[in-house]
């Protein structure tokens, strides 16, 4: 019997439901040819080591994780598959105060989340800094020493989750307390979690006055070596799920997951890639 092992990060407690579901709903639909099972990483890092090392055949990797593994393999790494909702991903920009556009940030506090979150920090950054603005940089729990200056956006970065590449989203929170105390001017957050928020009516004297560029999230991550026949075994068993949005096992484990559909990675998604490519690289963030 042939085996596949799929690497996935523990974030969050549903993280076991999910890949029990996936892990249950495979071995089924293989019939007894295939057996699949999956790992659970406490960070990144160590996952995209695995992945490289072929200690696991695929990865669930965040983007910052899928453009490290690129770098650190030469391109020897393909993304395979993603939800729909990997697709046009964004940062919001947020704040309590009227702020007309990104130049009147100048002076103010913006916050920053993890400095791994490609939501939270990597674009956010890249997108100010593309905008031509002077950025000052200081953590958070330097805050009482500050000292902005009317000709910088005084970025403030609330570093709680790194190594999880913001999938827990705690630093997004973060930023949006210190906006609510006031402690902030405005801040960046994901969309997920901006349509969350806005969902749930959590935060409501909190408005958006950016969004930027859309780009991917997620995906799964094979070395371009792994074989054949498996990546497209099991590219077809979880894109046979698309169809069984009925069967409860499958509609919670989506719902967990934050998908409508799993999708295969084509050119052009993948493009959503370039500009944090570029970002990471000039935020020197690519090696691991």
């Amino acid at each position: 019997m042939k085996n596949i092992l799929v690497g996935a990060v523990a974030y969050a407690p549903q993280i076991v439901p999910i890949w029990d579901t996936i892990r249950d709903y495979a071995n089924n639909y293989f019939g007894g040819k295939i057996r699949l099972d999956y790992v659970l990483f406490s960070n990144y890092e160590r996952q995209v080591e695995w992945l490289i090392n072929k200690k696991i055949d695929i990865a669930w990797n965040t983007n910052v994780a899928y453009i490290r593994s690129k770098f650190a393999t030469k391109d020897n790494v393909e993304a395979i598959l993603m939800r729909d909702t990997d697709i046009g991903f964004k940062s919001i920009f947020v704040s309590q105060e009227k702020i007309s556009n990104l130049h009147s940030l100048k002076g103010k506090k913006f916050g920053l989340g993890s400095l791994d979150s490609a939501q939270a920090a990597i674009m956010p950054l890249f997108y100010l800094q593309k905008e031509g603005l002077k950025i000052q940089e200081s953590l958070a729990q330097n805050l009482s020493t500050l000292q902005t200056s009317n000709e910088a956006v005084s970025v403030i970065r609330y570093n709680s989750d790194v190594g999880k590449h913001g999938d827990t989203g705690r630093s997004e929170f973060d930023v949006l307390e210190a906006i609510k105390a006031g402690i902030l001017d405005a801040g960046a957050i994901g969309s997920t979690t901006w349509a969350r928020i806005l969902q749930e009516g959590t935060y409501p004297e909190i408005s958006s006055f950016y969004a930027s560029e859309d780009y991917c999230h997620c995906n799964f991550t094979t070395l371009k070596g792994f074989d054949e026949d498996l990546k497209n075994t099991f590219v077809s068993m979880m894109l046979s799920q698309n169809t069984l949005k009925n069967d409860p096992q499958i509609s919670q484990m989506m719902k967990l997951e934050g998908l409508n559909q799993w999708v295969v990675c084509d050119q052009q998604i993948l493009s959503g890639y370039n500009h944090i490519v570029q970002a990471m690289q000039e935020q020197n963030l690519i090696n691991l």
